[in-house]
């Protein structure tokens, strides 16, 4: 039998910092943290999980991109005035943090367009800071499998954001 009660307290505040980042929205994240230990102790119900961090940390992210694309397709983009600001190093001031935070919202909208695998390799890669073997461990993929979701996601963000590079010296 689990213990969910020391499952939700040893891995919980781990899987609210995965959809807290991604959704950016208190009552987004809490609803999405529920639907993720929810869905987990269904899942748990039929299957043994052995590996907790990987299996609820890879749900979360799930779970969260789901409802960001939601978010974007149903033109629902609504930002908490108290919401937690990215984080920004100390030696940034407000112009670089409100530059910052413009570009994760950017960053946000262009992922819910992005196919799911692609969404979370991109994700526990560049935001997380995972390497591409905790990737595809923990998402139990092929690690080159992780290499080519990770480049078509960062080619197909590149787009979305226009970013394009500017010639040296310009």
């Amino acid at each position: 039998m689990i213990d969910w009660g020391a499952t939700l307290a040893e891995h919980g505040p781990t899987v609210w910092r995965i959809v807290y980042r991604l959704l950016n929205h208190q009552d987004d994240a809490l609803d999405c943290y529920q639907e993720t230990f929810l869905a987990a102790f269904r899942f748990a119900q039929s299957q043994r999980i052995d590996d907790w961090p990987s299996f609820l940390a890879s749900l979360a992210t799930r779970r969260a991109m789901d409802q960001l694309r939601q978010r974007y397709r149903s033109g629902r983009c609504s930002a908490s005035m108290n919401t937690v600001p990215e984080p920004c190093s100390d030696e940034d001031g407000p112009i670089q943090e409100a530059r910052a935070n413009e570009l994760m919202g950017h960053v946000r909208e262009a992922m819910a367009e992005l196919p799911e695998k692609q969404a979370e390799v991109f994700w526990l890669s560049c935001l997380e800071g995972l390497s591409n073997h905790e990737i595809a461990t923990r998402m139990q993929i092929p690690h080159g499998e992780v290499r080519v979701l990770l480049h078509r996601a960062r080619t197909h963000l590149g787009a979305l954001l226009n970013l394009s590079r500017v010639p040296e010296g310009e």
